[in-house]
């Protein structure tokens, strides 16, 4: 019996392999949103702390204090627009993914009707020679007992 054969696998494998790629870009995004969000916690975690030995000093530290303050608040500010523009790089990277997928999808769909389709058209050429194998074997038979009663006559 012959193999089934998929005309469109070249096409198959390059949407698998994109779906893959996709994939692990969706990942590499996820890690950076982390490594941001990390960021942002321990610029948090920092600004808490200068708060803290702000309370703890003596007054004529406050105006340093301050400033300090005001820088580590800049740069919070600034890790948080990263942090933005990284969850909505990774926004559009789950976009692209979910288009990949279904792009998939249909092409497994579209495989499986085409096998499906393949294995019909077997039976029928299975059932076609089973029918003329039968054919073929009552002729024989009908030969066969034509011969005997001519024989017998």
């Amino acid at each position: 019996m012959a193999r089934f054969v998929y005309r469109l696998q070249k096409v198959y494998e390059l949407r698998e392999r994109r779906k893959k790629e996709q994939e692990q870009r969706v990942i590499d995004a996820q890690k950076y949103v982390a490594a941001c969000q990390s960021e942002v916690d321990e610029k948090k975690g920092e600004i808490k702390l200068v708060e803290q030995s702000m309370r703890q000093t003596q007054h004529t530290m406050m105006a340093a204090h301050d400033s300090f303050l005001h820088h580590l608040n800049q740069q919070l500010d600034t890790l948080n627009q990263k942090l933005e523009a990284a969850q909505e790089a990774l926004k559009e990277e789950k976009q692209k993914l979910l288009k990949a997928q279904a792009d998939l999808e249909a092409l497994v769909k579209h495989k499986e009707k085409a096998k499906e389709e393949w294995l019909e058209e077997e039976k029928k050429r299975e059932l076609k020679i089973l029918d003329e194998v039968a054919g073929q074997r009552y002729f024989r038979s009908q030969q066969d007992a034509l011969e005997e009663e001519s024989e017998a006559i």
